[in-house]
C-alpha cells in the first residue's frame, strides 16, 4: 500500500475516534443503587417527617423473653419484635446498611411499657402490649401484629390429649397465682388442676407422671418445650390475647402516625415479611407456620 493511501487512512481513523468520545467507566459494583437509598417522603405536618428530622426513632423493647425479644451482652436486641421494629424504621428512614443507626432502643417491661410512651421516652413500644380497653384509654394501639394465648404442654408420647375436651379427669399443672387454673376449669369443668410454685416443678411433675399436662401462656410453654424436648404443645388457646404496637395518643403532635403504623403493618403482612420473621424466630419452637397474626 503506497504512502499517500496510508496517510489518508490515518486521517480517517483520527476522525472516527473524534466522533466517539471516550466512554466514562461504568458505576462501581460496590455502589448501592440509588433507589435503595431513597428516603420515603412524608407531609411536613406528620410525625413520620418529625422522626426523619430527628434522625432517630425510639423503640421500646423487652430484654429477655426470647424468641419474641431479647438483648445480648453487647446490648443488641434480637427476636421477632426487634426485627419488626427494624422493618418499621426502614419504612420511615429507608433501607440502610445498618438500620440500627437510626434506632434508639428503650428497655421496657410489662410495668413500664405504657409509661415509656406517656412520658415521651419512646416513640413506639413493640413489647407484647395487650390490646385492651384499659390500654386504649391512655395510649394508641395498632391493629393486631401478634396473637398468643394459654395452651397445654404434654409429653410427646401422649396421644390422648389433643384439645380442651380431652382434659376430662386429667390433671393440669399450673403456676400458683397465674390464674390459669380458673381458665382450665372454665374450659372443661371435669379437669383437675395442681398449682405448684414454679413451672420447673410442673415439668418435673409431668415427667414423673404426676400430672397429664401443663397449662401456661404460649410463650412460657415454648421455653419449657425447649428445655424438655420430649414435649409438645397442643390444643386451642384457653384464653387468647392480641398484641399491638403502642404509641402516645395523638394530641396534634402525632399527626398521621397511627394510620401510618396500621398501613405499614398491613404491608409487612401482605408482602410476606411478617411470615418470614415468624418462621425465623418462632417456628423453631412453636412448630407452626403462619403468614399472618
Amino acid at each position: 500500500m503506497n504512502a499517500p493511501r496510508l496517510a489518508a487512512l490515518a486521517v480517517i481513523g483520527v476522525a472516527l475516534v473524534a466522533c466517539f468520545p471516550e466512554s466514562s467507566p461504568g458505576p462501581s459494583a460496590t455502589l448501592t443503587p440509588a433507589a435503595t437509598l431513597a428516603r420515603p417522603r412524608f407531609e411536613l405536618a406528620t410525625y413520620m417527617y418529625a422522626l426523619q428530622t430527628k434522625g432517630k426513632i425510639r423503640i421500646g423493647a423487652l430484654d429477655n423473653p426470647a424468641p419474641i425479644s431479647s438483648r445480648d451482652a453487647s446490648g443488641r436486641y434480637s427476636g421477632f419484635e426487634p426485627d419488626l421494629g427494624r422493618e418499621l424504621a426502614k419504612a420511615i428512614f429507608g433501607p440502610r446498611q445498618d438500620i440500627d443507626t437510626v434506632i434508639e432502643w428503650i428497655s421496657v417491661d410489662s410495668s413500664t411499657a405504657v409509661t415509656a410512651l406517656t412520658s415521651l421516652q419512646a416513640d413506639v413500644v413493640i413489647a407484647r402490649l395487650p390490646i385492651t380497653d384499659e390500654h386504649a384509654a391512655v395510649i394508641d394501639l395498632t391493629d393486631t401484629y401478634f396473637v398468643s394465648g394459654e395452651r397445654l404442654l404434654v409429653l410427646t408420647s401422649n396421644d390422648e390429649i389433643k384439645d380442651l375436651a380431652d382434659l376430662d379427669t386429667k390433671t393440669v399443672c399450673v403456676q400458683s397465682g397465674s390464674g390459669v387454673d380458673a381458665h382450665v376449669t372454665d374450659a372443661n369443668d371435669s379437669a383437675r388442676t395442681l398449682a405448684l410454685d414454679t413451672y420447673a416443678s410442673c415439668v418435673g411433675a409431668l415427667q414423673q407422671g404426676q400430672v397429664d399436662a401443663i397449662g401456661a401462656e404460649e410463650l412460657t410453654l415454648w421455653g419449657l418445650a425447649r428445655q424438655e424436648p420430649n414435649t409438645k404443645i397442643v390444643g386451642h388457646a384457653l384464653l387468647e390475647q392480641r398484641y399491638g404496637v403502642g404509641t402516645k395518643k395523638n394530641t396534634s403532635d402525632r399527626q398521621g402516625f397511627l394510620p401510618f403504623l396500621n398501613s405499614w403493618l398491613a404491608g409487612v403482612i401482605r408482602d410476606g415479611t411478617w411470615g418470614r420473621l415468624y418462621a425465623q424466630h418462632i417456628t423453631p419452637l412453636s412448630k407452626e407456620t403462619k403468614t399472618s397474626p
